[in-house]
């Protein structure tokens, strides 16, 4: 959509406890949209609980607001990219990019996981620089899903 340009995205840190409903909301909705075949072991209420109470306290959290709707989230822990979220109706027009460079600027070395199955993330990642350098069998997630570690080493 022309009106759905990451050119016209405000960048900013949670101002509140608030936000964490915007922020699950696009968490949830992007895991559907992206990995339909995953399962929802989480209900909203605990979604909404975790961000609030977990990802927004004790990690550095960044939102991408068109206007004042939250359309996407990037969250780190030390070296390790936790979040990065896209609402759906908004991927593919930089958002993600404009987070993870966000992200990427308060790190030398980012980490992550995602889900072999999940070939939009590896693509978004590889592009960006990651590298994969190791491949698990789903033990060491709740989903039980085979994933991929991926490392964006210093430029």
């Amino acid at each position: 959509m022309a009106d759905r340009d990451a050119r016209f995205v405000t960048l900013r840190r949670p101002s509140g406890p608030e936000d964490a409903a915007g922020a699950s909301g696009v968490h949830a909705a992007s895991r559907v949209a992206a990995m339909p075949w995953l399962a929802r072991l989480h209900g909203a209420d605990e979604d909404l609980a975790w961000m609030r109470d977990v990802v927004f306290p004790s990690q550095s959290v960044w939102l991408a607001c068109a206007d004042e709707t939250i359309v996407g989230i990037a969250a780190r822990e030390g070296t390790w990219l936790t979040q990065l979220y896209v609402a759906p109706g908004w991927t593919g027009c930089g958002v993600g990019t404009r987070l993870l460079e966000r992200i990427a600027g308060e790190s030398p070395v980012l980490d992550l996981w995602t889900f072999r199955r999940n070939d939009g993330a590896r693509r978004f990642y590889e592009r960006h620089g990651f590298v994969a350098v190791e491949f698990g069998d789903g033990s060491g997630n709740e989903e039980r899903e085979p994933d991929v570690r991926y490392r964006r080493p210093i430029a």
